[in-house]
């Protein structure tokens, strides 16, 4: 822009700002949406870990009942991070566990529930991998 095109009239007066002008609105907005999408992703992962809590919850009272039932200690011991996230993340292996438990509870026998199990490719604990 070169000094001819602007008018000295408009460079007199009280209406000239000099400087930066304010981004009060601007930084209000940027601080408001950080603080959105924070809560965000705070509200999913809250949710997504009370749902695995419920999903292992399940997978723990299968385990429970099939070492009680089945005499196999090995079921007994903590879940493996492997375990964990195999059937965290397989919907055919939370329905097999599920139908399982209940087949459990109904009186079904060991051998039923493991050949389903072993069909489900269910990763088994080490000392019953060998277990029939």
């Amino acid at each position: 822009m070169s000094a001819e095109a602007l008018n000295p009239g408009d460079l007199s007066g009280s209406h000239v700002k000099i400087g930066a002008s304010s981004h009060m609105g601007r930084n209000i907005g940027f601080v408001a949406g950080a603080a959105l999408l924070g809560g965000a992703i705070f509200g999913f992962y809250r949710y997504s870990m009370q749902k695995d809590n419920v999903e292992l919850g399940t997978l723990e009272a299968f385990r429970s009942a099939y070492a009680q039932k089945c005499e196999a200690p090995a079921w007994k011991n903590e879940i493996s991070p492997m375990l964990r996230d195999t059937y965290l993340n397989s919907s055919d292996l939370r329905a097999t566990v599920d139908t399982q438990l209940t087949k459990l509870n109904a009186g079904g026998t060991c051998d039923e529930v493991m050949k389903a199990l072993k069909a489900a490719s269910f990763p088994m604990p080490a000392a019953s991998a060998a277990a029939p």
